[in-house]
């Protein structure tokens, strides 16, 4: 195995890969990262494979169960059986000689090349393992969409990635595997850091982080892609700005790479009708507070 891997999960529908997969597969193809592409069984096109084996990108197919966390663990866990059938190193001793693992998913779209800048700042913190942002939400915790390890919390990731079931709720995932993993790293005494902070919760916060050029955006808030409930904890926490902000007309302003195509950024779901009652609500929600939400509360059973 390559001494410095990465893991890009990623879950997606049809035969073509993502412009946005794509740029962030192909700029860190051109590092000194091993990259493996994770993703749900499917038939890909002719023009995807060819792509990958351009770029010198490993193929891992893989069932669709376990969101990133369950993508990662198969991957490894292979390796594991893998390295002992030649004799190397048994499970959950995965990690052998690696020196740095990186775990990426396509929950955030990169609309530049910093990986490079990335790593070197990793590199330069004194920190075990480093990603791109921390969150406080259920209890502070790196965010796994970015993961950058160095040998001192390999195996403090790997026992507690072998030895968590897998979960098939997002929210279970985000508690009993990413928020667990800093809680198993700080009793181990993994030093961890995030590059790039800002004032406010980090998921209310993309405006500061585009402002602060940092090169990504949450899929998440380009696509509007919420649920009743997850929209209600934006107005409830005085974020009703970021919920409805135009990320994409940010980006526009601050500037994304030129070699980054806009139809790439994916597109908001919602149809105009919904978005329109949504906005309704929201204000109300906001101007209003509890009384507004029990009415719509009531209304929405």
């Amino acid at each position: 195995m390559s001494l410095k891997i990465a893991l890009y999960a990623s879950y997606q529908t049809g035969e073509e890969l993502p412009g946005y997969v794509r740029y962030a597969l192909e700029h860190l193809s051109k590092t000194d990262f091993k990259v493996v592409l994770l993703t749900n069984e499917r038939p890909l096109s002719q023009a995807s494979y060819e792509f990958l084996a351009d770029n010198g990108i490993e193929l891992f197919l893989t069932q669709n169960h376990g969101f990133d966390f369950g993508m990662w663990r198969r991957y490894l866990h292979m390796q594991a059986i893998s390295n002992s059938v030649n004799g190397s190193v048994n499970e959950p001793n995965t990690a052998g000689n690696i020196e740095r693992l990186l775990l990426l998913n396509d929950s955030v779209v990169y609309y530049q090349d910093k990986f490079q800048e990335y790593f070197d700042r990793a590199e330069k913190s004194h920190a075990d393992v480093v990603s791109l942002t921390s969150n406080d939400e259920f209890a502070p915790h790196l965010q796994s969409f970015f993961m950058y390890m160095k040998p001192a919390a390999l195996g403090v990731f790997l026992m507690h990635l072998f030895e968590t079931p897998e979960q098939e709720n997002f929210y279970d995932v985000t508690r009993r595997l990413e928020v667990a993993l800093s809680e198993k790293f700080a009793e181990a005494e993994v030093k961890m850091e995030s590059l790039y902070h800002t004032e406010r919760p980090v998921f209310f916060a993309y405006k500061e982080l585009i402002k602060q050029e940092a090169g990504f955006v949450k899929r998440k808030l380009l696509q509007r892609r919420f649920s009743y409930e997850e929209k209600k904890h934006f107005v409830r926490y005085h974020a009703y700005d970021a919920l409805n902000e135009n990320y994409l007309a940010l980006i526009r302003k601050a500037g994304f790479a030129s070699d980054f195509k806009e139809e790439w950024f994916p597109r908001p779901c919602e149809n105009p009708i919904a978005r329109a009652k949504d906005f309704v609500w929201e204000k109300a929600f906001q101007l209003v507070g509890f009384p507004a939400k029990r009415f719509i509360d009531k209304l929405k059973k």
